[in-house]
């Protein structure tokens, strides 16, 4: 009981570290890798046709609400368990419960994310898939976390 308490107790503080202010608004995080129009449209890097781009704009629309939904039940869940370790940590059922409707919420948006990057890799030819790929692991080893260019926390080993 004590290990699955600490590990609660873990999974609500890592997630913490990934959660928005409260102040900001829910939005949809794309893809790693693949940036918006909104700011400075798709990785120029790519070279989209017109074409690609109204079939990725299509895409990004399409799945806007499923996203800002799956990210809404992730927070909802993350504040769940938050509020279950503050007020009866004792309780290890009730944690037990709320951190497992946590990695369901957490699973939900990853599903919604890969099937979401599957369709944008349709759009793209195998060569426009490599750079979008180098670019996001080039990132991932400058220390940020996609589009939100988040420091990642540093090994310390």
């Amino acid at each position: 009981m004590r290990t699955i308490l600490l590990t609660a107790l873990f999974l609500a503080s890592a997630t913490g570290l990934f959660a928005q202010n409260a102040d900001q608004g829910p939005t949809v995080q794309p893809s790693p890798g693949f940036q918006t129009t909104e700011r400075r449209g798709p990785m120029p890097e790519l070279n989209l046709t017109e074409d690609q781009k109204a079939k990725l704009k299509e895409i990004r629309e399409a799945g806007k609400d499923s996203l800002q939904s799956a990210i809404e039940q992730v927070r909802t869940a993350q504040e769940a368990l938050r509020s279950a370790l503050l007020a009866n940590p004792e309780n290890t059922a009730d944690i037990q419960t709320k951190a497992t409707t946590l990695g369901n919420a957490e699973s939900a948006l990853t599903v919604q994310r890969a099937l979401q990057q599957a369709k944008i890799n349709e759009v793209l030819t195998p060569a426009q898939r490599t750079i979008l790929d180098t670019s996001r692991k080039e990132r991932q080893q400058r220390g940020r976390r996609g589009p939100r260019n988040q420091e990642q926390v540093p090994n310390q080993e």
